[in-house]
């Protein structure tokens, strides 16, 4: 993927004037090898995608350690709590847009769309749903360990309000992702859950009484009937949603994409030629295509898309593979609850990004990135415990 992508930035055709609108011409070394249309954007992803697949290996690595490996799955379910609760805290004031900032001058009478540190509550949704299945598992861990009661609370807690954010957030993809996810968690870690409670029933049922309280005065807060009016007003919109008509535009450019794409990150210049060309034309600007398999593909091409699926997919192939073999009679019991975990989130992005943009923010890059090192370096945990 460096090689691909280095190749269409050093080979770059074109670079985009947006002041203009226009592209200008580059001399480059090979005019009829594929090459970036614009030389800006392109560069600056490919630095950026560059700081990712090696923070994978950086991840791949730090796993091998048990106590790191602790410490980094902490780190991520203290994050991830404290942005949500920010999120929660700035429902429950009214605040229009992040940090209790003016919404800007061109909003208009627009609801705004922002929660917690994204501007936009799909965003937000798709990063909440990466970080709880982790805060679910820190709290399956806690009691599962005997572990000080103080650490049960705070872990709880922290998972409390993670969850209680994704319901608060007006996405519906992110809730029904958040809704599987649930699912897959129940069934994976319930019988274990269930076990280590039976001596407790009463104790359990009063825990389990004080959580659902618990959500139901976070759902005041946050006011979650927003979410509720969103899912009951706007269902019958879904199929004149905006989004496909852009993904028709995006499917009508993709012959001419070809093996190598447009180049990386320059959908954003590309997507208004074709939108602008085409009878079913979409209002609006858009720097992201809300499916990100599809603008991979523009930008990327088969070839570049072909590697990206293997990095994804095949770090969770491999990380299952591993759970199966080697985890009941190798890992510690740490990897053996956070991997399934791990997993589960993935496959919960990947679900996402049929509908929205995930993929392209910064801060879930970060995080996927993370969780695909724990995915490959999960290859290697069983020869420590051989």
């Amino acid at each position: 993927m460096i090689c691909v992508g280095s190749w269409m930035v050093f080979n770059a055709k074109l670079i985009y004037d947006s002041e203009f609108g226009v592209f200008v011409p580059l001399q480059n070394v090979a005019p009829t090898l594929p090459g970036t249309v614009d030389y800006a954007i392109s560069w600056a992803w490919m630095i950026r995608g560059a700081l990712l697949l090696g923070t994978i290996l950086f991840v791949a690595d730090l796993s091998q350690s048990n106590r790191w490996l602790l410490r980094l799955w902490y780190v991520m379910g203290l994050v991830g709590g404290s942005i949500a609760f920010l999120g929660l805290l700035q429902k429950a004031t009214g605040a229009q847009t992040i940090f209790w900032q003016p919404p800007p001058a061109n909003l208009g009478l627009r609801v705004s769309t922002s929660f917690a540190t994204y501007y936009y509550h799909g965003n937000a949704g798709a990063f909440f749903n990466l970080v709880w299945p982790l805060s679910a598992g820190l709290v399956v861990r806690a009691f599962a360990t005997g572990s000080h009661p103080w650490m049960r609370a705070m872990w709880t807690s922290v998972f409390l309000i993670t969850i209680a954010a994704v319901l608060a957030n007006t996405s519906r993809m992110a809730q029904l992702v958040a809704l599987l996810l649930l699912v897959a968690i129940c069934a994976q870690f319930g019988p274990l859950l269930l076990r280590k409670l039976s001596g407790g029933k009463s104790v359990a049922l009063v825990g389990a009484l004080a959580i659902g309280l618990a959500l139901i005065a976070f759902a005041q807060a946050s006011h979650f009937e927003q979410a509720l009016n969103r899912w009951r007003l706007q269902s019958e919109h879904i199929p004149n949603d905006a989004r496909w008509q852009a993904s028709r535009v995006a499917v009508r450019a993709l012959p001419d994409a070809g093996l190598f794409g447009f180049g990386p990150g320059t959908f954003r210049v590309v997507f208004p030629i074709y939108n602008r060309s085409g009878s079913d034309q979409v209002p609006g600007t858009w720097r992201f295509l809300h499916e990100d398999y599809l603008q991979t593909l523009l930008e990327w091409g088969w070839i570049g898309g072909i590697f990206w699926a293997l990095l994804f997919f095949g770090g969770i192939t491999v990380s299952i593979r591993g759970y199966k073999g080697h985890a009941r009679r190798d890992w510690a019991p740490r990897r053996r609850v956070l991997q399934p975990l791990v997993i589960i989130a993935l496959m919960g992005v990947a679900l996402h990004a049929l509908v929205d943009f995930p993929g392209q923010i910064e801060s879930i890059q970060l995080y996927v990135a993370t969780y695909l090192g724990l995915c490959w370096g999960s290859r290697l945990w069983h020869e420590r415990f051989t």
